[in-house]
């Protein structure tokens, strides 16, 4: 079970109450992983109520979405207890390199929303993916989750049918080759949809209406 802590909620004492309001609602004794939701914001004092939950055992574990190289710089020497994971817009298209390379350093996971490009039709019939695609009988769909697995990311693919659900599982049963890795690792645009470094935080704020 995983839930979020949104901007409005920022700061030691509101996050404290967020935290006990999210167990109540969804009628948990605790929780498995909480995240805090933007970078933006009062992220210490958030993030030292996430830590007391986890102590006091309302959390299991503690994580962060949408934070770049540049807020974890500032964030993480404030931290007592590390991120175990960085919930982050990633596909072969923004595959965040750099990002990914200095969580490593931290031992703290990607964890890849839009994995699958946001259904993106570009990527999802890139010709190099459905080469591969083609080469093991699997769907493009299961050929990128396979590929995320592989590079140690982990994959949220959104699913509305049980069909997708089980296609989405199935990509245990074949392993992609060193030249199936580097050919996907080629297809890097290093731009996503979303980048946090760029929005202002009037923008920001405007957007989660906090005032």
């Amino acid at each position: 079970m995983t839930s979020k802590l949104w901007l409005q909620d920022y700061g030691y004492e509101a996050a404290k109450k967020a935290i006990d309001t999210s167990l109540s609602k969804l009628g948990l004794n605790y929780m498995d992983l909480y995240l805090l939701h933007q970078p933006y914001g009062d992220t210490a004092g958030a993030w030292k109520a996430l830590e007391e939950a986890v102590r006091a055992g309302k959390i299991r574990s503690i994580g962060v979405s949408n934070h770049t190289v540049k807020f974890l710089e500032k964030l993480l020497p404030k931290m007592e207890i590390l991120p175990v994971v960085n919930q982050m817009e990633c596909n072969p298209y923004f595959q965040q390199k750099e990002l990914r390379e200095y969580l490593a350093k931290y031992n703290i996971r990607m964890e890849a929303w839009y994995p699958l490009g946001h259904a993106n039709r570009k990527l999802l019939t890139d010709k190099v993916l459905v080469g591969i695609a083609e080469k093991y009988g699997k769907s493009v769909a299961q050929i990128i989750l396979r590929w995320h697995y592989q590079e140690g990311i982990i994959a949220l693919p959104k699913a509305t049918s049980l069909e997708h659900i089980r296609d989405n599982v199935s990509i245990f049963d074949f392993e992609l080759t060193n030249e199936d890795i580097t050919a996907i690792r080629s297809l890097d645009k290093g731009k996503g949809t979303h980048d946090p470094d760029n929005m202002s935080n009037d923008v920001t704020l405007g957007m989660y209406k906090i005032h």
